[in-house]
């Protein structure tokens, strides 16, 4: 019996095609260009000075001691802060605290300044976004430029600008025309903060604090170098610049 040859089976190339994998990518980059909305710039108010020619001297110094609170960031995570009543105490090392990061830390020292709480701007700024976020998404972006303006009052300290959960428009008109003629008066007293970082401190402390710095809601604040004064607090607390 003759043996049956197998039978072998032709091997086929296979080749995918993908051009038109290229017309639909090109489709698809063009629609999400078209539909995203692009980020908007960012931009930093500029406060003026106030032209008050009743306060003396010596009221503008007690204003800005008894309103203004010293951070320092130190090595391993460490973070302490320098209030004053008087600026004849500023110098004195036993006024320096040690603090935690965080609600319970130096978020709380910052909400319940004794002469400048900023409890109340975010309060204010709390009423601020859930009257944002009442409004229709098609009333969004039409008041973005709006809630940005509000949110620069409310650091300024005009928390009467929103009540109930309301944008007051006409105390809002009313202070943005006095914004511009640069003849507002803050109606809170506002907290400014002196942000200082030693020399053995990490950026990622420094992020953390700036964050902080938006989540109350505070308008005035600087990134500055220690000075001698500042190096006399720290020595006399045992605590390492280098």
């Amino acid at each position: 019996m003759a043996k049956k040859k197998e039978s072998k089976q032709k091997k086929m190339n296979v080749r995918v095609d993908f051009t038109p994998m290229v017309d639909m990518m090109m489709l698809l980059i063009t629609f999400f260009m078209l539909c995203t909305s692009l980020a908007k710039p960012q931009a930093m108010h500029l406060t003026m000075p106030a032209k008050d020619e009743n306060m003396t001297s010596e009221d503008k110094d007690k204003s800005k001691t008894e309103q203004t609170i010293t951070i320092y960031l130190a090595d391993n995570d460490k973070l302490y802060y320098y209030i004053v009543d008087k600026k004849e105490d500023f110098g004195k090392p036993e006024f320096l605290k040690e603090t935690t990061w965080g609600k319970e830390g130096i978020r709380e020292a910052l909400r319940n300044h004794r002469h400048a709480p900023v409890k109340v701007l975010m309060d204010a700024k709390v009423q601020l976004d859930n009257w944002f976020n009442a409004l229709p998404k098609t009333q969004q972006e039409a008041n973005d430029s709006v809630y940005n303006r509000a949110l620069i009052m409310i650091k300024k300290g005009h928390v009467d600008i929103v009540n109930n959960n309301e944008l007051d428009r006409a105390k809002y008109n009313k202070v943005d025309k006095d914004m511009k003629e640069y003849t507002e008066d803050n109606m809170v007293p506002t907290l400014a903060v002196n942000i200082k970082p030693l020399n053995n401190s990490n950026y990622d402390n420094l992020v953390t604090i700036l964050d902080e710095m938006q989540i109350c809601c505070i308008g005035k604040y600087v990134i500055d170098q220690i000075n001698d004064k500042d190096m006399a607090i720290l020595d006399g607390n045992g605590i390492t610049v280098e």
